[in-house]
């Protein structure tokens, strides 16, 4: 069993990592062909959260395994799968899930979260993958309670170009114009988003949308923060952002179409698709409407009789989608 304790980024805090090698061959990392492999992740869940440093909620973040995962999967990636340093690691989906959610609620004193990671090579070329998919259960305090999925890809250099190279041909200036979005006068309340400080809330007050974008709410988004975050590749969002975006608008979203409290919403389920990367100086907005619903009009429930929202979230930059999420948000009451 090969174990180890990689340098550890200030965002996880100490951690360890321990590879459960599927064969005797595995050991030699450059003898063990690319199939799967398989990890253990574990750490301290924060006090606080890592990202932003305070926090309104009773319950633990989906932000920290996720970023577990994402930065684990960059890590087997070089030293496991053959990926080339100089090769660009670029974040094509992601989701997590919460599975058991009193594993989730916040009770006073630090507890441990784990992670079993199973890693797949895609479309292995000469002994390389051109892409990574994982597929992670999450526990806390030995209790499984979530689940983590992700899929690297790794493009050549040339293909990072910009956002208008892709084929996105609208100039700054008549994107800006369009996506002004709603007025940014006047904030979303820090509580209203689970945050405590004004400074963390990244959108602006919702309005409601026109037939155009498919009615629902549209948020402009604050993302400046964006800069200060590790991203993937020049111009990409950051996973991390993208979930905290989703996060804050999810339950400003299920208290405005369903009259959820703010305080005992809980992010349920997230599952991300990055389509294009994020032009800097263009405004982005984010449009949701509610997915599935009841025939009676009436809120869902979870399985415990919970009220739960099924959200569908597009961000866009003009007319181009960068990325779209499915979400879902339960009232815990």
């Amino acid at each position: 069993m090969d174990t180890f304790t990689p340098a550890s980024p200030s965002f996880l805090g100490p951690h360890h990592l321990v590879h459960r090698p599927g064969s005797p061959e595995a050991f030699l990392l450059k003898a063990t062909a690319p199939i799967r492999q398989n990890f253990a992740f574990s750490a301290q869940l924060p006090e606080e959260n890592p990202l932003f440093g305070d926090s309104a909620s009773p319950y633990h973040d989906l932000l920290f395994p996720l970023e577990s995962l994402r930065r684990t999967m960059s890590f087997a990636a070089r030293r496991y799968f053959r990926v080339p340093a100089g090769r660009r690691l670029v974040m094509a989906s992601a989701g997590a899930a919460v599975t058991r959610l009193d594993a989730w609620r916040r009770d006073g004193r630090r507890a441990g979260i784990a992670l079993d990671l199973g890693m797949t090579p895609l479309d292995v070329v000469s002994g390389v993958p051109r892409g990574l998919e994982c597929q992670a259960t999450v526990s806390i305090d030995g209790k499984r309670c979530g689940t983590a999925s992700a899929r690297l890809v790794f493009p050549a250099q040339e293909a990072h170009q910009s956002p208008r190279a892709l084929g996105g041909q609208e100039g700054e200036g008549s994107a800006a114009a369009r996506d002004s979005g709603p007025a940014s006068a006047g904030l979303p309340l820090p509580e209203q988003v689970g945050r405590l400080d004004s400074r963390d809330v990244l959108v602006g007050p919702p309005a409601y949308a026109g037939p155009d974008d498919g009615g629902g709410l549209v948020f402009p988004v604050r993302a400046t923060t964006a800069a200060e975050l590790p991203a993937d590749a020049p111009g990409a969002l950051p996973p991390v952002l993208l979930l905290e975006l989703s996060r804050q608008v999810g339950l400003l979203a299920a208290a405005e179409l369903r009259g959820f409290v703010p305080s005992y919403a809980v992010l349920s389920r997230w599952q991300a698709t990055f389509r294009s990367l994020v032009e800097p100086g263009v405004p982005l907005r984010c449009s949701v409407r509610e997915g599935v619903r009841r025939a009676d009009g009436q809120v869902s429930r979870d399985e415990a009789g919970r009220p739960v929202i099924d959200l569908r979230l597009s961000f866009r930059q003009g007319e181009r989608v960068v990325a779209g999420v499915s979400a879902a948000v339960v009232q815990d009451c």
